[in-house]
């Protein structure tokens, strides 16, 4: 969980839904949203929703604290949504809590489950053919650079390899482990394939991965996502004020 203090600012929101049942795709942004705990109920608006996070402003968010179970109903022109929810992470002025997914389920996102850019690596171990029938264990792991993450796959480059460039190929298995402040070992399938400036791209999705490990891989997601966007809305805050500095002084 994360507790960032920034200043508040109203943020331009964008489309991020598209309902399966024919809602406009900004149903939910914008609306009155109220958030109740205990004995305790607060009024405010829903300015964000993508993925795991949904973000609401309101007043009296200093009452709530992080870990906080929360029910949320959200007021839109569509009808009432209504969520049970915990407090992830807050700033000034405003809340992120979990968007569940019995509530995700009601909208299209273009990615089943969100994707987060990240800088980790991870070492290949073995490699098994499209078909499933040779299988090739490497002496010394391979590093690889893991450039994006969902908790159904990852996105990565090696350098130029000449001899992985022909072995690894669409539908190939890979043993891998990554390391993203602890190991997940699993197993994944290639996807995609594409060549870059110094090497290659991959798409992978997981194969298996230890029970063990999905919480803390699902943990570390919405870390980052939480991250990303807490950046990218101050580099927005950030933008505007110097547009408006920028339109004043002429």
């Amino acid at each position: 969980m994360i507790n960032k203090v920034v200043s508040n600012s109203k943020q331009k929101s964008a489309k991020f839904y598209g309902s399966k049942e024919g809602y406009d795709a900004d149903v939910m942004i914008d609306s009155k949203a109220m958030l109740s705990k205990e004995d305790f109920v607060a009024t405010g608006v829903l300015t964000y929703a993508l993925g795991d996070i949904i973000e609401v402003e309101l007043p009296e968010y200093h009452v709530f604290a992080l870990g906080d179970k929360c029910k949320m109903t959200v007021y839109t022109k569509s009808g009432l949504f209504v969520m049970d929810t915990v407090v992830v992470a807050k700033e000034q002025g405003s809340l992120i809590v979990l968007n569940p997914p019995e509530n995700r389920r009601k909208f299209t996102e273009k990615r089943e489950f969100p994707r987060v850019d990240v800088k980790n690596e991870g070492l290949l171990f073995a490699l098994q053919d499209r078909n499933k029938r040779l299988k090739h264990h490497f002496d010394t792991p391979i590093r690889f650079s893991i450039k994006n993450l969902s908790i159904n796959g990852l996105g990565f480059t090696i350098s130029e390899n000449a001899m992985l460039e022909k072995v690894i190929q669409k539908n190939s298995q890979l043993e891998v482990e990554l390391i993203l402040g602890f190991l997940v070992p699993c197993t994944m399938e290639i996807v995609r394939q594409e060549k870059t400036n110094d090497g290659y791209y991959y798409g992978a999705s997981f194969v298996s991965i230890p029970d063990e490990k999905t919480n803390a891989l699902r943990g570390f997601i919405l870390k980052n996502q939480i991250e990303t966007y807490y950046i990218q809305k101050q580099e927005n805050e950030t933008k505007k004020a110097l547009e408006k500095k920028s339109a004043a002084n002429q």
